[in-house]
């Protein structure tokens, strides 16, 4: 693997994507003898050696290489002695602060570098149907729906749309139970679902439901009808 932009140095890479720590510490490390710091990093923490595996890379003269993936360099980068290792461990800890404070321009970083058209399309719809949820849990609080009112609301969309329950759905899809459904949920059923909780918030606010049973009632009607036309539309 050639790096232009770091003098054309070289980082060798197995067929299994794992690379060099030695080419690792000396180009991205920065380090003139990375045999030598390899060593000590091996001596001083010992857990580093978890993370690699031995491989020889072909080629006359060549010898057993510590090699490592992407996870166990990211340890051992954070280790590593001299201002590279201080700026990662700096970097890092900015990296959390921004993830703690729900810094929205980390998710912008993170869109900018992905090229990914698919990708891009579900971040957008994804982000559409927070702000749809945001705004339909604001008409069911003022519809007086309390406590676990808000989960049976949803419930009945997803009932209405997925046939299943969030819990259903969860498992349908291989998921745990802490895991969030809307994250593992496809563009089609977020786009289908945001439609709908923006549907389902009219539609509570025209007939002036109130309270947790009534808005759920109105939840499942606006489902099904959304179900019932979709289907219709694409067995036309």
């Amino acid at each position: 693997m050639i790096i232009p932009e770091l003098g054309n140095f070289e980082i060798r890479k197995n067929a299994h994507g794992e690379c060099s720590v030695y080419d690792l510490i000396a180009v991205v490390g920065g380090q003139k003898d990375p045999c030598n710091v390899w060593k000590h990093l091996c001596k001083e923490y010992s857990e580093v050696l978890t993370f690699c595996q031995n491989f020889k890379f072909p080629g006359r003269g060549q010898r057993a290489t510590p090699v490592t993936n992407k996870e166990g360099w990211a340890y051992i980068l954070g280790l590593l002695p001299g201002v590279m290792g201080k700026k990662y461990r700096e970097s890092v800890a900015k990296l959390v602060l921004q993830y703690l404070d729900g810094d929205v321009k980390l998710a912008a970083e993170i869109a900018d570098r992905n090229d990914n058209q698919e990708h891009l399309e579900w971040l957008e719809a994804r982000i559409r149907s927070k702000l749809t949820r945001k705004n339909f849990t604001g008409v069911l609080k003022a519809r007086k729906v309390r406590g676990r009112g808000y989960s049976i609301c949803t419930n009945k969309i997803y009932l209405g749309l997925f046939c299943g329950t969030a819990k259903q759905l969860k498992a349908s899809k291989g998921l745990r139970e802490k895991d969030s459904l809307r994250d593992n949920l496809s563009i089609a059923e977020l786009n289908q679902t945001a439609f709908t909780e923006d549907l389902s918030g009219k539609r509570i606010n025209k007939v002036d439901a109130y309270g947790n049973d009534k808005c759920a009632s109105e939840c499942l009607f606006v489902a099904q009808k959304v179900a019932d036309f979709s289907k219709n539309i694409l067995s036309a």
